[in-house]
Order: C-alpha cells, then sequence, then structure tokens
C-alpha cells in the first residue's frame, strides 16, 4: 500500500496523510503521521481516486462514467514512460501515484478517522523510494522525534534545525512621523523526514543549529514552537 512510510529496516512509520501547504499552496512536501497503524485498502477510496484520475485524463463521458478503453490506453501510456522502473504494469499503484502528484487534499480520498498519530514529520514527494510497489521507505535518521512536550498544544511537527537561525527586526513606521513599531521575524532552515525547508516565524525564536523543535500548526499556519525548554506562541 504505497501510502504506508516504513524505516530501512521494514518498520512502520507512519502514513502519507497531507500535504504540508504552509507558504506553499504547491507543495511537493508531504506529512507524515507517525503511527504503528498501517494503511489497509479499506481505507482508501479507490473509485473515487479512479474517477479523478480519469477525469484529469479526459476518459470521462459526459454523464460521469469512465471510458474503459480509452482510460487503460492512457495510463498505460503514462506507466511506459514514467513507471517502467516499477516492472509490470500495476494500475492500483500507478492510480496512487498519481494521486500524490495532484494538488488535492488526501483526506478526501483516504479514511483517516481510525489512526492515532503521535506526531508528525515531512516527505519529499519528489524523492520518495517505493519498494515492492507497496511501501515508501524512508531511510533517514530520525534522532529528532521525541514525545510532545505538552499534548495542549496539539500534535506536532518534528524538525532538526540543519544551520544558522537567522532573525530580523524590521522597523515599520506608524501614522506618527515619530513613532516606529518593530516587527520581528525568524528564518529557520530545518530537516524533517528526507525534506529540507526554511520555516519563517512572525517572532524572535533563539534557537540554534542542532537544536531539536516541535512546531504546532493551526488551519495551515504556524501556531507555535517548542525548542529548548521554551514555547514560542506565534500570534
Amino acid at each position: 500500500m504505497p501510502f504506508n512510510v516504513i524505516d530501512r529496516s521494514g518498520n512502520p512509520i507512519g502514513i502519507i496523510c497531507e500535504r504540508f501547504l504552509i507558504d506553499n499552496p504547491q507543495s511537493n512536501l508531504f506529512l507524515i503521521g507517525l503511527t504503528h497503524q498501517r494503511l489497509e485498502d479499506m481505507d482508501i477510496d479507490m473509485e473515487k481516486i479512479r474517477g479523478m484520475i480519469a477525469y484529469g485524463l479526459d476518459c470521462r463521458s459526459i454523464l460521469g462514467s469512465i471510458k474503459e478503453e480509452k482510460f487503460d490506453q492512457a495510463m498505460r501510456e503514462i506507466w511506459k514512460h514514467n513507471f517502467l522502473v516499477n516492472g509490470i504494469y500495476n494500475e492500483q499503484f500507478l492510480i496512487k501515484r498519481l494521486m500524490l502528484q495532484r494538488f488535492t487534499p488526501i483526506d478526501e480520498y483516504v479514511r483517516l478517522g481510525r489512526f492515532i498519530f503521535t506526531g508528525y514529520i515531512l516527505i519529499d514527494g519528489t524523492k520518495m523510494n517505493f519498494i515492492d510497489n507497496a511501501y515508501i521507505m524512508l531511510d533517514e535518521e530520525m534522532d529528532y522525534i521525541q514525545l510532545p512536550f505538552s499534548k495542549d498544544f496539539g500534535i506536532p511537527l518534528f524538525f532538526k534545525i540543519k544551520g544558522i537561525p537567522l532573525c530580523q527586526t524590521e522597523g515599520v513606521r506608524t501614522g506618527q512621523p515619530w513613532e516606529m513599531n518593530h516587527y520581528h521575524t525568524t528564518r529557520l532552515p530545518v530537516i524533517s523526514g528526507n525534506a529540507s525547508l526554511d520555516v519563517q516565524v512572525g517572532t524572535q525564536c533563539l534557537l540554534k543549529d542542532g537544536m531539536n523543535i516541535q512546531v504546532f500548526i493551526e488551519k495551515e499556519k504556524i501556531a507555535g514552537i517548542f525548542g529548548d525548554g521554551i514555547y514560542y506562541k506565534i500570534a
């Protein structure tokens, strides 16, 4: 099931459950929900995904039914040009791969209600290592994954700072020429899973290279960061 993520020893890490869209609505980064539970066939609405892929390939009739012959030909052409390395044509695997390439909410097609996540890490959609058309293997060290420091703030996204954070203070002049307000930002170069990115927040965070941090998200915005024993609430 190519939404299940395993480590190099074959142990479960979690499942791909959503896109990471902060600061980039066209992001190729995905959230892996950390859990020992595995996604099963019953959790995925394959017919709905199949219909969505068929629509994108112009293989649906006016009444909405799939033009099966045209759809099969189109899918085999995609496999021939892009997925021969995965072996013999496999429609179900290809449908799931194509779904991950489309900017659509995963929870519209995957039932996530029964899963209990202890946290999240990231995976780069352009660097997914598929094993036997069944799993995604994440061959990375993840020593930054720790228990949430507080469940009161929600489920954290785990990062490790990999570089020197940049704190900036900008002056913003008010309506009065002699008055000046100051605006603080911090750019944090981080890694999570196999993804590297910069996280920018609108406050001053006194964090250092090599630190493990927990980021809390609400409504696709960073609501807080915990690191070095300090919780930074982001307004």
